[in-house]
């Protein structure tokens, strides 16, 4: 089935099904590649591949597919600037294709006993490695398995039809999700089987939970321009190498992320999606500049910025609800404020002001009045929120733990 320039394979596709998709699909997309296939040419095969490399690697972003297998065309990749491991190499392949290279796909199993493939990547006839998730030019993740199927041009060309490779294998995708130890692993970080128990212990935390969700649901509303900024930074990072300024700021977002029991893909699919949106939530753009100038937000003015900007209604801060939101919202989101206050104040603090600089829409509810006459002292003592003043937020937080707890506990049975 076409969306657009997708194609999408079926729900729960079997592996090779996947298999016979991705190459059946690379003819059309060798004939749509033809007209900026030279832009990647370079002065000899191993330049060309990286230019390709480079491309992949620099401006798209990985999002693997869930139980929906999809592969993107060169226009559907490069319109989107998003896929997982076969979009990658079906755009790879059909640059090739057009330069004349003879080549292959390498489809790799990392697992010690089942040689499904969970992976693919290109490699040419000479031996030069094309694998932008794997993120190292002319490099590969060893598979514990792997196989190759040779894309000749005239098999490109479409003059035969596509062969049946593989075997049923269930339902395991290729370029399926990928957890947060695989992306840790992928991208060379190595972590401690302490540091795998304590992030393992964030992962099912009902606070840690929450505070994820809240967070990605201010990163999805572009809260304060809050997607913006990291998106600006996540352009600039891929750039650069580590040492350099913006990589090393993305990777530290990145690792927050994970030692907080996150998924950094998770947070690089909310960061694509609240970067499409019109930054909305002008206190909570206030409170980010103020933080990376030095000042030091309370919770309660957190809550006060955010949940406008979030559920776009009133926050009533003298009750501590949201106007028509059902309590349990109001208790989980107050709840786990402590734990996704730290978390942004963390975030904003590595941004830093050169990242936020776009200005923000007031969010429904919010005075612009009220928003420029709250201030405070540095370590967020300020006047800041009625909220914060009434004594009101320690009640909450003590009297909604139980609400959260139970709604989680719910959701998880």
């Amino acid at each position: 089935m076409r969306a657009g320039q997708t194609i999408l394979v079926k729900q729960n596709a079997n592996n090779s099904e996947l298999q016979r998709a991705i190459e059946a699909v690379i003819p059309a997309a060798t004939k749509q590649a033809a007209s900026i296939a030279d832009r990647y040419k370079g002065k000899n095969e191993a330049e060309t591949c990286k230019k390709i490399f480079d491309y992949l690697k620099n401006n798209i972003n990985y999002k693997a597919d869930g139980a929906n297998q999809a592969v993107r065309l060169p226009s559907g990749l490069m319109r989107t600037l998003q896929g997982d491991c076969k979009s990658y190499s079906v755009f790879t392949s059909a640059i090739l294709s057009n330069l004349g290279i003879p080549h292959k796909l390498v489809y790799a199993s990392y697992d010690p006993k089942d040689p499904t493939p969970t992976h693919i990547y290109v490699m040419t006839n000479s031996g030069c490695i094309i694998d932008a998730v794997y993120g190292k030019f002319n490099a590969e993740k060893k598979p514990t398995f792997k196989k190759y199927k040779n894309m000749n041009i005239s098999y490109i060309a479409g003059m035969n039809k596509p062969r049946t490779i593989g075997r049923s294998c269930g339902y395991s995708g290729i370029g399926a999700t990928e957890g947060a130890f695989e992306w840790a692993s992928r991208n060379g970080i190595n972590l401690s089987n302490s540091q795998k128990i304590t992030i393992g212990a964030q992962k099912v935390l009902p606070l840690a939970i929450g505070g994820r969700a809240f967070v990605r649901n201010l990163i999805q509303k572009n809260a304060g321009g809050f997607a913006t900024s990291l998106n600006k930074l996540m352009i600039a990072s891929r750039s650069q190498r580590q040492g350099e300024d913006a990589w090393d700021k993305m990777r530290s977002i990145e690792l927050q992320w994970l030692n907080k029991g996150g998924n950094p893909n998770e947070l690089y699919e909310s960061i694509s999606e609240g970067a499409s949106k019109t930054p909305t939530g002008a206190y909570f753009n206030k409170l980010m500049k103020m933080r990376a100038g030095g000042y030091t937000p309370n919770v309660a003015q957190w809550i006060a910025a955010a949940v406008s900007a979030v559920f776009g209604k009133k926050y009533n801060e003298s009750t501590g609800a949201i106007t028509g939101e059902p309590a349990s919202t109001t208790a989980v989101a107050v709840t786990t404020a402590p734990w996704w206050a730290t978390m942004i104040s963390g975030i904003v603090t590595t941004l830093g002001l050169a990242y936020i600089t776009q200005t923000a829409n007031p969010a429904p509810g919010e005075n612009v009045t009220d928003i420029n006459n709250q201030g405070g002292g540095q370590g967020g003592e300020g006047t800041g929120s009625k909220f914060a003043q009434s004594g009101l937020l320690p009640i909450l937080l003590i009297g909604g733990a139980a609400a959260a707890y139970y709604f989680y506990s719910n959701k998880k049975k």
